[in-house]
């Protein structure tokens, strides 16, 4: 399945801006195009604003009938989308939409006894759009989430979750505080931790992780590890951390042709990845900011070059079957880190 054949910009309105606890801002954008995008619970958006400002945010809720979209956003001191919420952005603005990517999506048919989900601050957006997707469904499996912060302040949805907890049969909610005050009565320490704990044998289970890239790192270690979590089911890759960068400075030539049968040679630092020498030439634009998680940077490699590349990892491996690009060519540009070995490297980026 492709994900991303709506991957079109599509315009929306900013109908709803509304806080959520002391730092997340809730935004419902309703589509002012003919078509509103489609996407799965767990997948998330390239989202523009006026003056051409771009992040990448999670539905926070599951596909509705009437095309609008959930999301919701931490307010960092100094970020730039973050000061355009608190200082320009009205409602009634239009923000444009592209995507969706990722295919860290709720599994209906996953074969699994369980499904155990983890997350930080605002991964629990992408969580609870896979919880309203799968709560209630006759025969649904068992949930147990885990959501982590320091304080209660950082689970803006607790009382949501506590209240999901007590009406939908099947889910089980867990608080998890990292700094609790004295006055916290629930579990205390690290989701990974809690959830090791409570489910020493996870074979039959799978897992959805969300939030602080350590946490994820963290969770897929322990839980495969120490509790028999088939790799194959630890579900987060829209967490998966960016490929190192060489440290070598001295600059390289690449091959590119671009679909119309052009080529250019670029001359490129030998570090970093072939995504970010690419997008500085403006050849592609990066979405999900090198975690294998968009497919905005795929690029055909050259026969001959294909044993010089650094193996592929899971997270690349399964987005290029979810994209259908899984050839033998195809490889995420947000994945080949730059070397002076690769000087002369030949790629092609599909129209």
């Amino acid at each position: 399945m492709r994900e991303q054949e709506d991957s079109g910009a599509r315009g929306y309105r900013l109908a709803v801006m509304e806080r959520l606890g002391r730092d997340v801002c809730r935004l419902r954008l309703e589509c002012v195009d003919a078509a509103p995008l489609r996407f799965r619970s767990g997948q998330f958006v390239s989202v523009t604003v006026p003056g051409g400002l771009t992040r990448s945010y999670s539905m926070a809720a599951a596909p509705r009938a009437d095309g609008d979209i959930e999301l919701h956003v931490r307010l960092q001191p100094g970020g730039a989308f973050s000061e355009w919420l608190r200082r320009q952005a009205r409602p009634g603005d239009t923000l444009w939409l592209e995507g969706p990517y990722g295919d860290c999506v709720w599994r209906e048919d996953s074969g699994a006894e369980q499904a155990l989900m983890l997350a930080t601050g605002t991964g629990i957006a992408p969580l609870r759009a896979m919880l309203q997707q799968g709560l209630g469904v006759p025969g649904a499996r068992p949930v147990t989430l885990y959501w982590g912060g320091r304080n209660a302040d950082d689970l803006y949805l607790l009382e949501e979750m506590r209240a999901w907890e007590r009406e939908r049969p099947g889910f089980r909610f867990e608080p998890v505080l990292s700094e609790a005050g004295p006055g916290w009565h629930g579990r205390r320490g690290f989701v990974q931790q809690a959830a090791a704990e409570n489910y020493p044998c996870l074979r039959a289970a799978e897992a959805y992780a969300c939030g602080a890239p350590a946490m994820v790192d963290a969770a897929r270690q322990l839980l495969s590890r120490e509790c028999g979590l088939p790799e194959e089911r630890f579900l987060a890759d829209a967490f998966q951390p960016a490929v190192s960068a060489a440290p070598a400075l001295e600059a390289m030539a690449l091959s590119v042709r671009v679909a119309d049968g052009g080529e250019q040679w670029l001359e490129v630092a030998a570090s970093g990845s072939l995504m970010q020498a690419l997008a500085a030439a403006g050849l592609m634009r990066g979405v999900c900011g090198g975690q294998a998680a968009c497919g905005t940077c795929l690029v055909r490699v050259e026969r001959d070059w294909l044993p010089r590349l650094p193996a592929m990892e899971r997270a690349e491996r399964r987005l290029l079957a979810a994209l259908e690009a899984g050839d033998g060519h195809s490889r995420l540009a947000c994945q080949i880190a730059l070397h002076p070995r690769l000087q002369g490297l030949s790629v092609v980026i599909p129209g």
